[in-house]
């Protein structure tokens, strides 16, 4: 169980907790006892709109496709 963020090198020999592809963002919530798991770009963009959608965030789609756009440019 991972206790500390990864490192950006680090982060990539990990695979998507949910998908198995490589990693390149990662995930840590309370419920999960706060463990660091890797997730990759697909499963991220689907995280952040899963939780969008369930706090009935009236901008989500405004901001997913802002998000969209900055996980692109950052890889």
């Amino acid at each position: 169980m991972r206790r500390k963020p990864y490192t950006e090198k680090g982060i990539s020999r990990v695979p998507c907790f949910r998908c198995g592809r490589p990693s390149v963002f990662q995930w840590q919530i309370c419920a999960d006892d706060r463990v660091y798991r890797g997730m990759c770009e697909d499963c991220d963009i689907a995280m952040n709109d899963l939780v969008l959608r369930f706090v009935r965030d009236p901008d989500r789609e405004q901001k997913m496709k802002k998000y969209r756009e900055r996980v692109v440019q950052t890889l």
